[in-house]
Parts: structure tokens; C-alpha cells; sequence
């Protein structure tokens, strides 16, 4: 693919306050959260969010789950880094409420300050802590929605990136996807959603990791880089104690033939749905 900005939304024009109150550290920097959802601090170097992030959360607002009748929509994001997904969820969603979790120290302190930023810290919270522990603390059967944007590497593929952020973000280091589905189908109910985003490669094993731990896929999409090439991604929503059927949805292309962003991307970033 071509280059693109890391941040979909850099090159957006916006008034910032200084040092946003004192959320931002000097290790980071602050940019437009897509085109018009305010702003998003991110680490100038190490972990972060891109594309991927984005895609997993237009996911879910597409998602044909069923809303809760009354009450809250009890959420988690797995691995949550800046804290991306559950910023635009939440405000997608005013019911959505829960937790993000995040194992590395910096990153939960970036995501509790994200949180802040857009007047969040009430309905979610960000935990930093490993999640094979998130049994521990809470019960079985607890949630209705879990996100995951998992690490894309094997912990025996492929050269491990020196930056430990970008390392464990990318590499199965601190847990496996065995861990994610295992961990995913304690916590939710049963017909509760499981979102995920995956490298096509390994859509085989998520599959079947998901149907093993009772998560049975209800819907997936592959995602390409553009026409002609082999898919990146797969999108893929999984049910608790679900029954069988798979839709499988048409392509999505991230460039059009021009090498620009295609018409779908372009309603992804300016959050359009």
C-alpha cells in the first residue's frame, strides 16, 4: 500500500489548548481523533493506533447485535493500548459502558487520559493489568460486548520489534490467542458478541480457536489492500453458545484502483454511520 499518516485524521486543522490541562506528557503527541471527533493523544514513539483499530470499530456499529431493551451495554476492549475503540464506541453508543484493559503501564495511563479528554473516565475504565487475571476480578457470564485487535505474531514468527510496546502489541508475548478466546467466552453471556480483527493468514486458527472456546463465528469479512492483492485482515463476530452459520460478507478494499482511499474507508474516518 502507499503511505499514508499513521493517524487517519492528521492534517485536520484544530485549536489546541495548551497542554490539554495537563494530559499530555512531553513523550506524546496530540492529534485529530479522524475528522471531526475532537482530538487523541498518542506516544510520539512506540504503540500506535492505526487503520486496524478503526476497522474493528466500524465493526461493531455496523454489527446487526441485537441492542440491550434497557440498561447499559456492559463492554470491554481487550488490549486496548490508547484506548481507540472504546472512545469512538462510547460515543457511538451512549449505553455503552465497561472497562479497557491494557498490560503495559504507559499505554493504560495514555488510555485513562484519553478517557479524560473526551469526558469518558465515567463509563469506561481503564485497567492495567494482565487480562488471563480479568477471571479473577470479575464473574462469569458479565458482559455483552468484548473487542480485541490481538497481537498479529506468533511469539516464534518473525523478528521481534526491539521497541517493547510495538513488541507485545505485535507479538503473542504476554498472551496467545488461545488466552484471548479462552478468556473472551468466561466473560461474556451467552449471546453475548465477541469483535475481533486478524491477519488473513491466520483466520484458520481464530476460527477454530473461537468455535473451541464456544465462540461460534457468525460473520466474517476480509479485508483487502486493494483490488488484486491478497487479503490483509479479516473482520470477524463471533456469539457465545451461538449457533452454526457463517455470513460471509463481500470485500472490503482499502484503496480504490486510483491508490486513494476507497469510498468505504473514506465514511470510516469521518465516522459516518
Amino acid at each position: 500500500m502507499s503511505q499514508r499518516p499513521e493517524n487517519p485524521g492528521q492534517g485536520c486543522q484544530e485549536v489546541v489548548p495548551a497542554q490539554l490541562l495537563g494530559l499530555q506528557r512531553e513523550d506524546e503527541t496530540i492529534e485529530p481523533l479522524l475528522l471531526d471527533k475532537g482530538l487523541i493523544l498518542q506516544k510520539r514513539r512506540g504503540y500506535r493506533f492505526s487503520i486496524d483499530a478503526l476497522l474493528l470499530a466500524s465493526l461493531v456499529v455496523r454489527s446487526r447485535a441485537p441492542a440491550r431493551r434497557s440498561g447499559k451495554i456492559r463492554y470491554m476492549d481487550l488490549g486496548s493500548g490508547c484506548g481507540i475503540i472504546p472512545i469512538l464506541l462510547a460515543k457511538w453508543n451512549p449505553n455503552l459502558q465497561g472497562h479497557g484493559v491494557e498490560i503495559q503501564e504507559p499505554l493504560a495511563d495514555l488510555g485513562e487520559r484519553n478517557m479524560q479528554l473526551h469526558g469518558l473516565e465515567g463509563r469506561i475504565q481503564v485497567l492495567c493489568m494482565d487480562l488471563k487475571r480479568l477471571p479473577e476480578r470479575f464473574p462469569s457470564a458479565s458482559l455483552d460486548w468484548i473487542t480485541c485487535n490481538p497481537p498479529y505474531r506468533q511469539l516464534r514468527a518473525g523478528k521481534v520489534n526491539p521497541d517493547p510496546q510495538k513488541a507485545m502489541a505485535r507479538h503473542e508475548i504476554t498472551a496467545s490467542l488461545q488466552d484471548i478466546c479462552s478468556v473472551t467466552s468466561y466473560l461474556l453471556r451467552t449471546k453475548g458478541r465477541a469483535f475481533l480483527i486478524f491477519p488473513a493468514s491466520r483466520s484458520v486458527e481464530l476460527l477454530s480457536r473461537l468455535r473451541n472456546a464456544c465462540l461460534e463465528p457468525k460473520y466474517l469479512r476480509p479485508v483487502y489492500p486493494r483490488v488484486g492483492e491478497q487479503a490483509r485482515w479479516v473482520l470477524v463476530e463471533a456469539v457465545s453458545r451461538g449457533k452454526e452459520g457463517l455470513v460471509m460478507d463481500e470485500p472490503l478494499f482499502v484503496e480504490d484502483e486510483q491508490g486513494s482511499y476507497s469510498t468505504e474507508i473514506r465514511s470510516i474516518f469521518r465516522w459516518d454511520f
